[in-house]
């Protein structure tokens, strides 16, 4: 093969290589681990509430590389006599701060960053899915510090491509330009599809006796103090609180390295 054709084609694998790092699709995901206990749980006159799992970043039952979010699936149940309607979901993290569910990619890692932010102005580092002596993680797979401490392997958003041409050796131009821009545009928009699908829309009604599965996004979180399932009966409005303290302390935390 001429040297005029391999340039190219080397230069357009170069630029898919490099997407890989962003958000994307895994293929053949298996399934969250069914757990015989949920990490925390809660029960008023109304509403009942397990906190089955959370996906975190690379952990068990993730479906999305290098996610900047965290994907929380609660069974709550109807335990009294008259129909109740969910009207949403917050997270309250370990600095009290407020985190509504989502199920926009785009604002989910926006609040991801400000949360970043926030925590690195207060001198905490924050690793994506890391955490002390919690079970959420598969070694610690993925989770990697840059800054404050969350990946964002953006090509365009982060690196740009005078990082990418530093370190290559090599100008990414014309053809291979637009071949990596598409390719990370349908890796994108195919995790945001996902999102909204998997996503409970709110608000949602649940019959006497009944049970609902629900699965709700935030933005990272670094170990939640609690989750607020917020509802309306025949009484009027009222929150239903899950203690997640223990079962997610340390979640997000960078991890101490052992000397």
């Amino acid at each position: 093969m001429k040297l005029c054709l391999l340039l190219p084609l080397a230069l357009v694998t170069l630029g898919l290589s490099a997407c890989g790092g962003g958000t994307r699709l895994i293929k053949n995901a298996p399934p969250p681990p069914q757990v015989s206990t949920p990490l925390a749980a809660a029960r008023d006159d109304s509403l009942s509430a397990d906190l089955k799992w959370v996906i975190v970043r690379d952990g068990p039952g993730t479906w999305a590389r290098n996610a900047d979010w965290d994907e929380y699936l609660v069974e709550v149940r109807n335990v009294s006599a008259a129909p109740i309607q969910l009207t949403g979901v917050t997270l309250l993290d370990s600095m009290d701060q407020s985190n509504s569910a989502s199920a926009s990619r785009g604002a989910l890692v926006e609040a991801s960053r400000e949360n970043a932010r926030r925590y690195k102005d207060s001198g905490l580092r924050i690793a994506a899915g890391r955490g002390r002596g919690i079970a959420l993680v598969a070694g610690g797979a993925g989770a990697t510090t840059a800054g404050v401490g969350l990946a964002y392997a953006s090509l365009w958003g982060g690196a740009g491509t005078g990082t990418l041409a530093a370190a290559s050796g090599l100008i990414l131009a014309g053809p291979a330009l637009v071949t990596v821009a598409i390719v990370r545009g349908v890796r994108k928009g195919a995790v945001t599809k996902r999102i909204k699908e998997r996503s409970t829309r709110f608000p949602a009604s649940i019959d006497a006796g009944q049970s609902l599965s629900l699965d709700v996004f935030f933005p990272l979180s670094p170990a939640p103090r609690r989750i607020d399932i917020h509802y309306t009966d025949a009484h009027g409005a009222h929150i239903l609180s899950t203690d997640t303290s223990k079962a997610l302390d340390g979640l997000h935390f960078e991890v101490p390295v052992q000397k």
